[in-house]
Parts: structure tokens; C-alpha cells; sequence
């Protein structure tokens, strides 16, 4: 009846997964729900389940995980990673710290299988953590039981994995798990049957033939009654193991009984002196060349020989066994050392793999660096190129402003200068030789035009060679206030803070240069800093209106105020 319900619940899962939205919230818990006790029907409703049915990144996380286990729970290899690492990255991030704890849980199992049992305990660690936050008790059992094997399988000792194996069985307890909770504690009495806490042994033995009754499972019943008479035969107390493994071979129906049951019995009637219920218990055990079960054999009928006083045969046969012994552990051995072994290549590999990995990123590092280098050396070298030609191109706007401003040059201080004293004399020559300057500049422009770096060259050349002396310029306050009606007088009262500087430059302005020309004088390769000493000279002085505008009309309201006092005369 159970299986056809379960058959029924995979028909339903299946026919509602051919539907648009197959993977959802619904249909990924109700396979959840059925994975402890049904795993290969879990299996089945998704394994062949297209990932790209599976619209958000939620539900494909969720679908990783139960994949996952779905096919640790059916003994289904996992050869990665990769797919549990999809749950791990969604959960990790989430406030579902349940689905996180199992996710690594399966993570652990996948990277124990891949071989690295060091990070296993690592991952299985983390899990925990995260687990004991939660109410979640099956996967914080499962966790421990994980790290319990995973001991066990490494040799750790001051008894690791029977420590975990007791968390577990405590977890499972709590998850009302009696499944998993009898396997545990049965483990438990078979791990310390092989100490010398045999009283743990049947304790723990008890605890597992109570819950195989509240399962009502015969077959784990009967394991545990056999596991309870090779108890009694390791402490020596042959009537017990005796009552016990006739109990299990009388009752045990359809079950079948192992051969140590039969080993146990025949031993016990041996230590008895009842030697032919030894011989004939163990003429029911079947022959076989397995090493383990020659190995039981030998040691089965040394018993018989040695109550039966035939000693010389019996230590033939002691003897025998103790040789079959060695070969196994030798074998085992050599099977630890080729495991031990292939586990040192897998890690050389994964390490000669990281190297390369490293190596190739650090390639990928220089070559970006350096791409970097060359994008920024390249854009540095623009930057100058086009700054060079800025500046050819506003050496070359300058010129052709001389040339125009040139050409119609008439500045009336210079005809105003030729009737002067020797002071004014010496100050047409400094200006003189300045607009021979903007002539050899024009002349420049004509001969290297064609070649930027002659030309820029000459330019900065001809500038230097005609810079004006020192003091040159001393004297053109008092030429310019004299010859036009003291203009510069009245801006001195007006304005008290104009320096030497400002008044050259009004001197200049009065005489009708342009910003170009004064350029010149100033040894500047373009006019823009003549703008910038108006604009400042402007400010200074608190115009409204623009330096020239301010200039023309301080000479005109002068020469206004020359006339009147020349009418009044």
C-alpha cells in the first residue's frame, strides 16, 4: 500500500511537471518533502528536468540542492562541485540559513568524495556553525555523522568520531528521526565492542534493539541480537552468546543471518565443550576464498580443534590464520599507501593547476598593466602633439593679427615723437625696435611656416633676441601725459593704488597699440595675457564698462577740459 501511494505522489509530481511553470516553490517542496523517505522518487521527478525551465535564480538554487541529494541519497557519484556551488552562492547570501546549512553539508559530501577529506572537515565545520542557528536538527545530525565517517576513515584519534556519532545520535533524537537514530547508536555499540568499554557496548546495543522495536523493523532487530552475542563472546560470556545466536537462527524467518552469527555460536559451543554443536554449526557456514571470512574460518576451527584436544592441529590452524592476518593488513596497507598516494598526486595536480592558474593571472595582471601604460603613454603623447599644435596655430593667429594690425598702423605718438627732446628720441627707439619685431615675426611666419618645430623655434628666438632692455619704458608716462593734456595726472588723482605696471599699460592703450601689438612689447607669443591685465586693471579700479572704453574717455573729457581752458585764455 505504501508503494502504490508513493507511486501515486510521483504520477501527480510528474504530470505537473509538463505544465508551463513546471519548477516552482510548490512542486520543489513537495520533492523536498519526500526526500528522506522516498529518494529515488525524488530522483526521478528531477533528473530530467531542463535547467533552462527554470525561470529564477531562487528556484534554481533550491533544484541544485535537492539534485544534489537526491543522488548522494541514490549512490549516485559526485564528481563536483559545481552544481551544489549554485545553492552555496544563493543561500549564503539569503536568511534561509536552513537551505544554507544542508547546501554545505552537500558541498562537504562532494569535495570528501573528490578526495580532499581535510577540506571536507572544513566545509563540514562551517556547516555546523550556520546549523546550530537553526531548529533543523536532521542536518546538524547529519553534519556530525558526516564528520564522524569522515574521522573514522582518517584515523583521528581520542575517539573523534564516536564523539560526533554521539552528537548525531542525540540530533536525530531530537528530529524524531528513528531511522537514522537507530544506525547511529547500533554504530555506536559496534564501535565500542572494539575498546574496553563493553558495558558502553551493550548500552548503546540496547538503545538500538528499542528503537528497532518501535520501528517494528525484524531485519534491524535481528542485526542487533547477533551484534549483542559476539558481544557476550568477546566478554567471555559464552552462555549469553549462545542464547542469543540460537534466538536469532531459531527466529529469524525469512531474514537472512549473517555468518558471524553462526561463527558465534559454533565458538561459544567450542569454550562450552559441546563440540559437536560446534562442528555442526559450523558446517552451516558456506565456503569461501573472501581473506576476511578464510580469516573467521581459520580461527572458527581452531576453537573446535583446541576443545576437541587436538592441539598440534589447532595451532596448525592458529598459525594459518595469524599468516592470512598479516596478508590482509599488508594488504590494507598497500591499499592505504595507494590511497595515500593518489591523494599526493590529486593534491600535487591541484597545486600545480593553482600555480598555472596563479601564473596565468598574473599574466593577465602585467598585460592589462601594461596595456594601461601604453593607453596612457598614447594619450599623454596626443595631449603634447595637440598642445604643440595649439600652440603653432595661436603663434601663427598672432602673426596674422600683426600682419593686419600692421598694415593699418598710425600711431600718432610716433609722428608726435619726431619733433621731441632726446628722452623721447630714445623712447621711439625702444618702441621702434619692438614693431621691427612684429616685422621680423611676420618674416618668420613667411620662411618656416611650413615646418612647425623651425618655426616655433624662431619665434621664441626672435622674441628673446628683441626683449626690451630694463627702463626702456620708464619715461613713457610723462611723454604720454604731455602730449596728450595729462591724461595720466588725472588718472593718478583719481585712481592713488594704479602702480607702474598699470600706468605703462594705460600709457600703451592711450597711444592706440593693440592687445597684439602690446604683446610684443611685453614679450608674450599671444595676446591673451594683455586681456587678462585689462580685465584685472578693470577690476582693480572698479569699472562698469570695459579698460578701453574707460581710457578713450578719460583722454577725450582731458582734451575737453585743454580746450575750454585754452577758450578761457
Amino acid at each position: 500500500m505504501k508503494k502504490f501511494y508513493s507511486f501515486l505522489l510521483l504520477a501527480i509530481i510528474l504530470a505537473g511537471c509538463r505544465s508551463e511553470s513546471r519548477v516552482n516553490q510548490l512542486f520543489l517542496s513537495s520533492v523536498d518533502s519526500m526526500m528522506n523517505q522516498n529518494p529515488d522518487i525524488a530522483y526521478t521527478a528531477l533528473k530530467d528536468i531542463s535547467w533552462g525551465k527554470i525561470k529564477t535564480r531562487r528556484n534554481r538554487a533550491y533544484y541544485a540542492l535537492l539534485l544534489t541529494q537526491a543522488r548522494h541519497k541514490n549512490f549516485i557519484p559526485l564528481r563536483n562541485d559545481s552544481l551544489i556551488n549554485v545553492a552555496v552562492n544563493y543561500f549564503r547570501g539569503q536568511r534561509d540559513q536552513e537551505k544554507y546549512a544542508r547546501a554545505l553539508l552537500y558541498k562537504g559530501i562532494c569535495i570528501e568524495e573528490m578526495n580532499d577529506p581535510q577540506k571536507a572537515i572544513e566545509v563540514y565545520a562551517e556547516a555546523e556553525k550556520v546549523a546550530l542557528g537553526t531548529t533543523d536538527y536532521l542536518t546538524t545530525g547529519l553534519i556530525n555523522s558526516q564528520m564522524a565517517w569522515l574521522y573514522q576513515d582518517m584515523y583521528i584519534e581520542n575517539q573523534a568520531d564516536i564523539e560526533r556519532f554521539k552528537k548525531a545520535r542525540e540530533y536525530f533524537r531530537l528530529a524524531g528521526h528513528k531511522k537514522n537514530e537507530y544506525s547511529v547508536t547500533s554504530l555506536l555499540g559496534q564501535k565500542y565492542r572494539s575498546t574496553s568499554q563493553l558495558d558502553s557496548a551493550y548500552y548503546y546495543l540496547g538503545n538500538a534493539l528499542e528503537i528497532a522495536r518501535e520501528m517494528q523493523d525484524s531485519v534491524a532487530l535481528f542485526h542487533n541480537y547477533s551484534l549483542l552475542a559476539s558481544t557476550y563472546l568477546i566478554d567471555e560470556d559464552y552462555v549469553h552468546a549462545k542464547e542469543f545466536a540460537l534466538y536469532v537462527i531459531k527466529n529469524h524467518g525469512n531474514i537472512p543471518i549473517p555468518d558471524q552469527t553462526f561463527h558465534c555460536l559454533s565458538r561459544s559451543y567450542a569454550r562450552l565443550g559441546k563440540t559437536d554443536s560446534a562442528r555442526y554449526f559450523y558446517e552451516q557456514i558456506l565456503n569461501s576464498s573472501e581473506p576476511n571470512t578464510k580469516h573467521s574460518q581459520l580461527i572458527t576451527l581452531a576453537e573446535i580443534l583446541k576443545a576437541e584436544h587436538n592441539f598440534k592441529a589447532a595451532l596448525l590452524y592458529t598459525e594459518r590464520s595469524r599468516r592470512l592476518a598479516d596478508s590482509i593488513i599488508d594488504e590494507s596497507r598497500r591499499m592505504d599507501l595507494y590511497e595515500i598516494e593518489n591523494r599526493y598526486n590529486n593534491q600535487r595536480l591541484e597545486n600545480i593547476n593553482q600555480r598555472l592558474e596563479y601564473r596565468t593571472r598574473v599574466n593577465h595582471y602585467i598585460i592589462i598593466l601594461i596595456s594601461l601604460v601604453a593607453i596612457m603613454i598614447s594619450i599623454v603623447f596626443c595631449v603634447v602633439i595637440d598642445r604643440k599644435h595649439r600652440d603653432i596655430n595661436e603663434k601663427i593667429s598672432f602673426i596674422e593679427q600683426l600682419k593686419t594690425e600692421s598694415a593699418l598702423y598710425n600711431n600718432t605718438l610716433l609722428e608726435k615723437l619726431d619733433k621731441q627732446n632726446m628722452v623721447e628720441i630714445q623712447l621711439k627707439e625702444a618702441l621702434e625696435k619692438r614693431i621691427q619685431t612684429i616685422r621680423e615675426l611676420i618674416d618668420v611666419s613667411y620662411r618656416y611656416g611650413g615646418v612647425p618645430d623651425a618655426f616655433v623655434k624662431h619665434f621664441n628666438k626672435t622674441l628673446n633676441i628683441n626683449r626690451l632692455s630694463e627702463g626702456a619704458l620708464d619715461d613713457l608716462s610723462d611723454v604720454v601725459n604731455a602730449k596728450y593734456d595729462g591724461v595720466i595726472d588725472y588718472l593718478q588723482e583719481k585712481h592713488t593704488d594704479l602702480n607702474t605696471d598699470d600706468i605703462n599699460l594705460i600709457c600703451l592703450l592711450c597711444c592706440g597699440f593693440s592687445a597684439t601689438e602690446m604683446s610684443v612689447f611685453y614679450n608674450h607669443s599671444n595676446g591673451k595675457s594683455i586681456y587678462s591685465r585689462k580685465r584685472r586693471l578693470a577690476l582693480k579700479i572698479g569699472l562698469d564698462i570695459s579698460l578701453d572704453e574707460y581710457v578713450a574717455m578719460s583722454l577725450h573729457y582731458c582734451n575737453t577740459q585743454k580746450e575750454h581752458y585754452l577758450a578761457e585764455s
